[in-house]
This record gives structure tokens, C-alpha cells and sequence, in this order.
């Protein structure tokens, strides 16, 4: 197998171990075909991209608690006690189910995070998707608790934090593959590629993405009510908005969730994440000032905060989609002609 010299980048065909130019130690070289990704997995499988970890991560937080909870549910109704019945609409019921919802989401976001660079990011998001999912389908039991709007609320944001937490665990105890990269040399052999640009005002404008972020942020934003009408109408009464305080709530949700989406659309696969976000929430404000101007009941305050938001979401998704996805970098097959 060939070698080549850490130093002076210098390739030797032979047995060599050390460099005859600079006596560095040789390191394996492995050359790859052209069009091929340099880091792409050897089996190609679903599971080892970034959605398929967050699925499966998700999958299991997800099927671990409702088979815990319906092993307590079995275990329950097996002690034919009437004081047990109500478990589940009591607050200690209500923090067993927490519990074990915790216990699940812990191990989907190690499965997540395990052996990746980024195990945070992956089981923050398996943390995030799984909050949603269980203000879903726990929607009525939460409101029956005669808990505060703000407590119901937040289980995204604390299912967010419960799977970061687990990603940080299995990227502890399963630790990823390190990145070694060879140092920059002047002498003879294959040139090293140049170094990605990581400033986040550098780098080219991707407007295509830029113009369907905005638009997916405008429409997020300015349809909000609607689309929570429409969650309402739809969901068969397990979903219901019954003061003004959780309506305007729900729609800060739809809406910033549309801005993170929108930006993390136009970021993903660039270099220059947070500058694509904040060109989208650029654009966005543009387009959502003009709507406002055409309504005169449109109060000043609402305007501002709701632009102020767009720029500062879009970055974090922005920044979030670059981070989440980054962009491919190919490694093009360089022939070395030695004249004989």
C-alpha cells in the first residue's frame, strides 16, 4: 500500500517507513475514486446518515415509553384497586409518565449521539421532535392537571435539553472516530485541498434557497392562526385552544418553528450557514414589512417584534442547517505520471 509523508506530502509507492527528504514517519495513503465523497460510509446504509440516527433515536425514546407505560398500565389494572385507577390523571401519574417519557428520550439520544462529532445536535433535535410528540398525544391529560400555560408549554424545550443531554452521553461513552488532518507542506507531491472557508459573512449566496426560506418563513408567519385553526379543526378534539393567552402562544410556536425550518432549508449543505439564515430573515422582513404596511390596524409593536425574531431565528437555523448537514466535499482522483 502507498505512504505518504505527513511533512513534505511526498508519496512512496515501496516499503518505505521513513521519508528520505525529511525522516518523518509515513502514514497510509488512501486514494479515492473520482466523484466519490472522501468520509462517505463504506456500507452506504440509511441508518448512518443524519436523519436515519435521529429516526432511530427517535424510534426508540418513542417505543420505550409507551411500552413502559403500558407495562405500568398492565401492572395497574392487575391490582383490581379502585384507588389506582385514576393513577394517570393525578399528578404523581402525570410524573411517572414524565419518568419514564425521560428514561426513553435518555436512551434515544445516546443511540443518536453515539460515536458522531455532533451527538449534541442529533440529541437535541430526537429531544425536540419527541417534546412535540408528547404535547400531542398527552395534550388533555396536561390540561386536566390544572397546570400553568407556560409549564405546558415548555415540555419541547425540556425534551430538548433531556435528549442533548443524552446525545452528550453517548458521545462520552461511545467516542467518535478522532479527525487527523496532514499538515500544510512545501515540497514535492499531491497538493493538500484548500481549507473550507468557516467565516460566516464569506462564501456564495445560494438565492434560490434564500428566496424559498423567506417564503416558507412569510407564510408560516403570516398564516399562523390559520394553521393552528386548521390543527384544531382536525384533530378530533385532542388539540383545543380555549383562552386568547394559549392561542397567541401556539401561534409564536408555529411561527418560530416556520423560521427555524425556512432558514435550516436554506443553510443545510452550505459553508456560510448563518449567512444564508440571515439573508432569510432579511428577505422575510422585507416581505413581511410590505404586508404590514397594507394593513393599518397592524400595530408598530407586533411589527417589530415579529421582525426582530425573524432575523435572530433565522440565524440560529441558519447556523443549525449548516451544522446539521454540511456540505460534501468531493475527492477527485489526481494520476501521479513518473517518467520511467
Amino acid at each position: 500500500m502507498a505512504m505518504v509523508c505527513p511533512q513534505c506530502n511526498k508519496i512512496y509507492e515501496n516499503q518505505e517507513r521513513r521519508c528520505a527528504a525529511c525522516d518523518a514517519a509515513l502514514l497510509f495513503y488512501a486514494r479515492f475514486s473520482g466523484g466519490a465523497p472522501a468520509e462517505e460510509d463504506a456500507d452506504g446504509q440509511w441508518q448512518h446518515t443524519p436523519w436515519g440516527k435521529i429516526v432511530a433515536g427517535l424510534v426508540l425514546a418513542q417505543g420505550l415509553a409507551i411500552g413502559l407505560q403500558q407495562l405500568v398500565r398492565a401492572w395497574v389494572a392487575a391490582q383490581h384497586d379502585a384507588s389506582l385507577t385514576a393513577l394517570w390523571d393525578s399528578p404523581i401519574g402525570l410524573a411517572i409518565l414524565h419518568g419514564l417519557s425521560v428514561f426513553g428520550l435518555v436512551l434515544g439520544g445516546m443511540l443518536s449521539g453515539a460515536c458522531q462529532h455532533r451527538g449534541l445536535l442529533y440529541g437535541s433535535l430526537v429531544g425536540l421532535c419527541n417534546g412535540f410528540i408528547f404535547l400531542m398525544w398527552e395534550w388533555e391529560r396536561h390540561a386536566g392537571a390544572n397546570l400553568p400555560d407556560w409549564m405546558v408549554y415548555s415540555v419541547p424545550f425540556a425534551h430538548l435539553v433531556v435528549g442533548g443531554i443524552g446525545g452528550c452521553l453517548g458521545k462520552f461513552i461511545w467516542k467518535p472516530t478522532p479527525r487527523f488532518a496532514l499538515p500544510e507542506g512545501t515540497g514535492s507531491g499531491i497538493p493538500l485541498p484548500p481549507a473550507l472557508e468557516m467565516r460566516w459573512l464569506q462564501g456564495p449566496i445560494h438565492w434560490w434557497r434564500i428566496a424559498a426560506g423567506a417564503t416558507l418563513v412569510v407564510c408560516g408567519v403570516i398564516w399562523s392562526h390559520m394553521i393552528v385553526k386548521w390543527i384544531v379543526d382536525y384533530s378530533d378534539g385532542l388539540f383545543n385552544v380555549t383562552t386568547h393567552f394559549q392561542a397567541r402562544i401556539v401561534r409564536w410556536e408555529v411561527s418560530g418553528l416556520a423560521i427555524l425550518v425556512g432558514a435550516l432549508f436554506a443553510g443545510a449543505t452550505t459553508s456560510n450557514g448563518m449567512k444564508q439564515g440571515l439573508c432569510v430573515g432579511l428577505g422575510a422582513s422585507v416581505m413581511f414589512i410590505g404586508f404590514q404596511l397594507a394593513n393599518p390596524t397592524a400595530p408598530l409593536e407586533v411589527t417589530i417584534f415579529s421582525i426582530v425574531s425573524m432575523v435572530g431565528l433565522a440565524l440560529v437555523g441558519g447556523w443549525f442547517g449548516g451544522q446539521l448537514f454540511p456540505p460534501l466535499v468531493l475527492a477527485r482522483r489526481r494520476r501521479r505520471i513518473v517518467d520511467g
